[in-house]
């Protein structure tokens, strides 16, 4: 794959945005001013081109990973690994190294600062590009006016950059680099408007959550050192092999190494918690949507919060070989799933819906990787950066239209006002509920049927959780577009909500409508990406990604440890045994089934409490009201928080005040005061102008001289 002209020119990927974002910092305020998207448009667009560019060209030179299927296996037997040798070999061949230079060369530690791409990469950096090029293109209507028009697009393109560094990145150093950037832009994003206290209190919530998470990945990447000897992902700098590779051989047990393996998925994890809002971590995301809505839709939807679920499926490695993280995965991202589902149900903030709506469907993703199905993971990721990167622009139109207020029970039958956003909003929230042939639909129904293979527990429950999921969609949009006409006047402060616009309300604009007839394609569309597969055909987006050596060596990890793997569910031709394949067949039809009646129960349900008896549905609630209470106040997590660890962190942090002001700096200060004091005492006591005086004493000094001398 060296020979590809894409993949030469991948080095540009990330470069062009990074130089965009220079562009419009730099010349922005002075001379670029209202034009400063351009530098990001075209260089964010150039990055899009030759990512797909990678894509196709890469789907037509992968090579499929094939492993030995006798004809005698029994049904249900685990499939026989091969040697390990010869699966390395087999799994490197979709993978390119590319170093441009030496990053760290100290001591045993040598990092190259490159690039590794293979087919997961390529999938994901056309997430990244092309869902970024079409948000930053509806920022320019969306932003217009704004007083920090250059630096909102110098954010944006520098966020592109770190988010591509992150996916391209060859090493666990690469992949932190990025991490940690696109926390300093999803920092600088959230705090845009920084004159707001929320939005300035929102990006520090969101800074100080995400450096918990980020401490265990710090340690989980520390330790990856110790016990591999190097942070590279496949191929060390010396030649030797990368932590990945290593992974994949079995450590003694009851020795370091062994009991250093166990503890490296939980640490990584941590990190991907936090990055990616799944519980305990969950609690910056519904704030962060204090910014402007083109940052929810770019970094709570289609790219940073995904991170964690990339992060997972990369080191898939490490994470199969030890079963407590994978259902450790798998049931923190279901109970994500159903608590931010049941708390979306009560919210009247349209982002704030959908913000609860992205931790629930993260939720999903993690559940399938932990339940060993990370193609189903990836392909609901790709899926849901387009129909929720399209729900959260809608709600900007709505917004811009509405003087900047966003609380769907001051708003009603918008259709009339806003056609267009209309169709678009419909077109997402079908694809979020799993509508029939909509692109959450495929993706949903993977995710259902490999949970439920691997726990029907699992499967349950986020049976349950596709169902709220339609509910509570529908609910938000038949309160906002159906039903008579209601619209809330403008208040005093709505021309800062319209960037400066005094009028407070907008029109449909094109350049903000078009880019969401895009990622209203895609979300229809892009589900039939993974359909499955006719025979001879074999360039779905499961197969392309079984590709990948990670999920490779995941699944031969998985299939020694834990066995009864499923090869399907990491992209890989199903085993040949007719009774497994009818078996499998049953399963996903069943829960397909299962899915749809899901949808239209909870479509239904909206459509008689939010449409057509709304007065009923409104009084619904009432009738529990301590569970009302409770779901509205969001189960009181935060005030958890508040009274657990910020309250007593601050006493804390008063009590170091204290000490530092009135003990450190009293000992310094008297260190200061001491000379002075010793300095008057002699001045006093010996600087009479008494000559016979300074005499007496040169000879007492002279005297006592001379006997310490001679004792």
């Amino acid at each position: 794959m060296e020979s590809l002209l894409a993949v030469r020119f991948a080095w540009l990927i990330p470069l062009l945005p990074l130089a965009g974002a220079a562009a419009a910092g730099f010349f922005g305020a002075r001379w670029l001013k209202g034009r400063s998207h351009w530098p990001v448009w075209l260089t964010v667009g150039a990055s899009a081109v030759i990512s797909l560019a990678m894509l196709a060209q890469m789907a037509g030179r992968v090579h499929h990973y094939e492993y030995p299927q006798a004809a005698e296996q029994a049904a249900g037997q685990a499939l026989q690994p091969r040697a390990s040798g010869e699966i390395l070999s087999a799994a490197m061949r979709n993978g390119v190294q590319q170093t441009w230079f030496t990053w760290i060369s100290a001591g045993g530690l040598h990092v190259g600062a490159g690039a590794w791409l293979d087919p997961l990469t390529a999938v994901m950096l056309c997430v990244v590009t092309v869902v970024g090029l079409f948000i930053t293109i509806y920022a320019r209507g969306y932003m217009a006016g704004d007083r920090g028009y250059f630096r909102f697009f110098a954010y944006l393109g520098l966020f592109i950059f770190m988010m591509s560094m992150l996916v391209m990145g060859d090493s666990f150093l690469m992949l932190y680099l990025g991490w940690e950037g696109v926390g300093l832009c999803s920092y600088l994003l959230i705090g845009h408007y920084y004159q707001k206290p929320s939005a300035r209190d929102a990006a520090m919530k969101a800074f100080v959550v995400n450096r918990i998470g980020d401490a265990g990945f710090a340690l989980g990447i520390m330790l990856i050192y110790v016990v591999f000897g190097t942070v590279n992902y496949y191929a060390a700098p010396d030649g030797g092999p990368g932590a990945l590779l290593q992974a994949f051989t079995t450590a003694p047990r009851d020795t370091f190494e062994y009991h250093a393996r166990q503890w490296i998925p939980f640490l990584l994890m941590l990190g991907a918690f936090g990055k990616s809002a799944q519980f305990p971590l969950y609690v910056w995301l519904p704030d962060a949507m204090e910014g402007p809505t083109p940052v929810s839709a770019l970094i709570h939807a289609a790219t940073m919060v995904t991170a964690g679920v990339y992060m997972i499926v990369r080191c898939g490695p490490l994470f199969a070989g030890v079963p407590a993280a994978m259902w450790t995965v798998a049931i923190v991202g279901t109970f994500t799933a159903v608590l931010a589902a049941v708390i979306a149900l009560r919210q009247f903030d349209l982002k704030r819906v959908f913000a609860y709506s992205t931790i629930s469907q993260l939720g999903f993703m993690f559940a399938a990787a932990g339940a060993l199905a990370p193609v189903a993971a990836v392909f609901h990721l790709v899926t849901h950066a387009f129909f929720k990167a399209l729900l959260f622009l809608s709600s900007g139109v709505v917004m811009h239209a509405m003087h900047g207020h966003l609380d769907m029970r001051r708003m009603s039958g918008l259709k009339r006002v806003l056609p267009w956003t209309n169709i678009l909003m419909l077109t997402g929230c079908l694809a979020l509920a799993g509508f029939p042939l909509f692109s959450g639909f495929f993706s949903k129904d993977q995710i259902l049927s490999w949970a439920f293979h691997r726990s029907a527990w699992l499967g349950i429950v986020l049976l349950l959780t596709a169902l709220l999921t339609a509910y509570y969609t529908f609910r938000l949009y038949f309160r906002v577009f159906q039903g008579p006409l209601v619209q809330p006047p403008p208040e005093e402060g709505a021309a800062h909500d319209a960037h400066g616009h005094s009028d407070g309300g907008h029109a449909e604009t094109p350049v903000m409508i078009s880019p969401l007839v895009v990622l209203a394609l895609g979300a229809l569309l892009a589900g039939y990406v993974n359909w499955p597969e006719w025979e001879g055909r074999k360039l779905s987006l499961g197969a392309f990604l079984g590709a990948s050596p990670s999920l490779i060596l995941s699944f031969e990890m998985a299939n020694a440890v834990s066995g009864n793997v499923s090869p399907a569910a990491f992209g890989l031709e199903e085993i040949a045994d007719p009774a497994i394949r009818n078996r499998m067949s049953v399963l996903h039809m069943s829960m397909a089934a299962a899915g749809v009646m899901a949808a239209f129960l909870g479509i239904y349900a909206a459509y008689l409490l939010h449409r057509k008896y709304r007065q009923r549905g409104e009084a619904f609630p009432q009738m529990f009201p301590r569970i009302n209470r409770a779901v509205e106040n969001r189960f009181w997590v935060d005030e958890v928080y508040q009274f657990a660890a910020v309250a007593p962190l601050r006493r804390l942090a008063r009590v170091c005040v204290a000490i530092d002001r009135l003990v450190i700096d009293a000992i310094i200060t008297a260190a200061g005061w001491l000379p002075q004091v010793c300095g008057l005492a002699l001045k006093v006591a010996c600087q009479r102008g008494s000559l016979q005086g300074y005499a007496t004493l040169m000879i007492i000094a002279a005297a006592l001289v001379l006997i310490i001398m001679l004792w």
